[in-house]
C-alpha cells in the first residue's frame, strides 16, 4: 500500500515538473502565428521607411521655369535726330526717352518680363541701318514698342494715335492704345496701319505710340509734367500685360 502511495506521489510530481516546464517555454518563446505576424509588421514599417526615403520614381518632374517675355521699348529719335519740337522749344527726342525709361522700371517689378531699351541716354540711332529694328530682331524680343510725339503745322490739332504694320500686330496696338489713349484725355485718333520701317522691319508683334501733339502748347504743357508721363507710362505697361495675359 505504501509502495502505490509513493508511486503515485512520484507521478504526480512529474506531471508537475513537466507541465511547469512546458509553460515557462510557451512564456519565454512567441507563438509562430505571433512570430509572424511581428516578421510582418516589420517588413510593413521597412517598407513605409523607405517610401519616405527614396523619392517616387512614378511622380511627374517639375516643369522647367518659363523664359520672361522679352520686350523692347524704343525711345523714338535721339542725339542729332531730335524729332518734332514742341511750341516751346523741347524736343521729342527728350520726352520719348522721360517716358521710356519710367516704362523699363515699370516693368522691372514685372517678373514675366524683361525689358530691354534700344536706347537708355541721348544717342543717335540710324535709320539706314535699321538699329531699332536690329536690336529688336537679334535679341529675339517677343514684343516691341516704338514711343514717339508728334507735330503739325497747326497748332490746334491734337490726339493720340497707334500704328501698326503686320497683321499679328493690330491686336498689340489696339490694346495698348487703349490704354494710352485713355491715359492721356486727347482726342483718340485711333489705331493706324503705316509703313514705318520700325513696324515693317520687325519680326515680332510692333507698335508705334503717338502719345499727343507737342506743337499743341496745351497739350504739350501737360505731356512735359512728369505725372502725365507716369500716368503715359503706366498705362503702356498696363497694355503690355493685358496683351500677354499677365
Amino acid at each position: 500500500m505504501m509502495k502505490k502511495r509513493n508511486f503515485i506521489i512520484l507521478v504526480t510530481l512529474c506531471i508537475l515538473v513537466f507541465g511547469a516546464i512546458i509553460a515557462t517555454n510557451m512564456l519565454a518563446e512567441p507563438s509562430l502565428s505571433q512570430a509572424v505576424s511581428e516578421s510582418e509588421e516589420q517588413n510593413d514599417i521597412s517598407a513605409a521607411n523607405q517610401q519616405l526615403e527614396e523619392p517616387d520614381e512614378t511622380l511627374s518632374p517639375a516643369e522647367p521655369e518659363k523664359e520672361p517675355f522679352k520686350v523692347v521699348i524704343d525711345p523714338g529719335h535721339g542725339g542729332e535726330d531730335t524729332g518734332a519740337e514742341g511750341a516751346s522749344g523741347s524736343y521729342e527726342k527728350d520726352f520719348t526717352l522721360a517716358v521710356s525709361l519710367k516704362v523699363a522700371r515699370l516693368l522691372e517689378d514685372v517678373p514675366e518680363v524683361e525689358a530691354h531699351l534700344t536706347r537708355d541716354k541721348d544717342i543717335f540711332l540710324s535709320s539706314e541701318t535699321r538699329d531699332r529694328p536690329n536690336f529688336a530682331n537679334e535679341l529675339e524680343a517677343d514684343l516691341f514698342i516704338s514711343i514717339h510725339a508728334n507735330t503739325f503745322a497747326d497748332p490746334t490739332v491734337t490726339g493720340t494715335e497707334t500704328f501698326y504694320y503686320h497683321d499679328n500686330s493690330l491686336g498689340l496696338a489696339t490694346i495698348i492704345h487703349r490704354h494710352v489713349a485713355q491715359a492721356t484725355g486727347f482726342r483718340d485718333r485711333g489705331v493706324t496701319q503705316e509703313n514705318f520701317f520700325v513696324l515693317r522691319d520687325t519680326t515680332m508683334p510692333a507698335a508705334l505710340l503717338e502719345i499727343g501733339y507737342l506743337t499743341n502748347p496745351e497739350d504739350e504743357r501737360v505731356m512735359l509734367t512728369e505725372t502725365f508721363q507716369q500716368s503715359v507710362a503706366e498705362a503702356i505697361v498696363e497694355g503690355i500685360k493685358e496683351y500677354l495675359g499677365l
